[in-house]
């Protein structure tokens, strides 16, 4: 089964059969997904805002989450994040294979390991194989996908300040956001393979002379549902392949 996290504007999925919603209890706290059929692939679809996007970045109980898509019998996840461009090269409108993250989050529960020492390699967070798998169906539908970027995740909910930004300029970053993080690491604590795509919306902080508002970056992310709906369907149907 594949498993799909979406971010902001990206809240259904166009062409689902056999949807059903379905609340699965888990040890964290209750989650609401939908199953169904896409593309003929079995998959658990979860936006991970919630409904009318009613949950903040630093609220999404990314345990939960993680948990209940393993629990229903996930394998693999496939991730939406929305971002604003760091790396003067990205363009707004602009799709990024990601491969690696910086987290600089607080407060949030990060890890299913509370009760025991267990160390996570992290090396490479973002699973190779998943990834390649996305460079060939961009490559062969004609879509625009860089290859790797790094996502800085910031705590949120307001947007970042510019010496933020140039700081992170500074360690490498690429993209920054408010949601890939802990949620990388819950799955590959999961051994859950994961990887995701990075949406950029609009410069970073202090990379454009306008000022950062949200109607400019949904006109962004409606303009983008095609394409990336384009990759993420072509993969429920290369998955759904592989596992019959």
């Amino acid at each position: 089964m594949l498993g799909l996290i979406t971010g902001s504007g990206f809240y259904d999925l166009p062409g689902i059969q056999e949807a059903q919603s379905q609340e699965v209890a888990t040890a964290y706290g209750l989650v609401h997904l939908t199953r169904g059929y896409w593309n003929s692939c079995p998959v658990a679809f979860l936006p991970r805002h919630g409904v009318g996007h009613s949950v903040p970045p630093h609220r999404i109980n990314y345990r939960a989450n993680l948990q209940a898509l393993h629990d229903v019998g996930v394998q693999v996840i496939l991730a939406t994040a929305v971002s604003g461009g760091i790396n003067p090269q990205y363009k707004v409108g602009e799709l990024v294979l990601v491969d690696q993250f910086i987290e600089f989050t607080r407060g949030r529960d990060h890890t299913f390991f509370n009760e025991e020492a267990r160390h996570t390699d992290m090396s490479d967070p973002y699973d190779s194989g998943l990834r390649q798998l996305l460079l060939e169906i961009a490559a062969s539908e004609g879509v625009d996908l860089v290859d790797g970027g790094t996502y800085v995740c910031s705590n949120g909910p307001r947007f970042e300040t510019a010496a933020e930004i140039q700081m992170y300029a500074g360690f490498g970053g690429d993209l920054v956001g408010m949601t890939g993080y802990p949620e990388v690491a819950l799955a590959r604590e999961l051994n859950l393979p994961y990887a995701a795509i990075g949406v950029v919306s609009n410069p970073a902080a202090g990379l454009s002379d306008k000022e950062l508002t949200l109607e400019e970056i949904w006109h962004v992310l409606e303009g983008l549902s095609d394409p990336l709906h384009q990759i993420l369907g072509e993969a429920a149907t290369r998955l759904s392949d592989r596992w019959q």
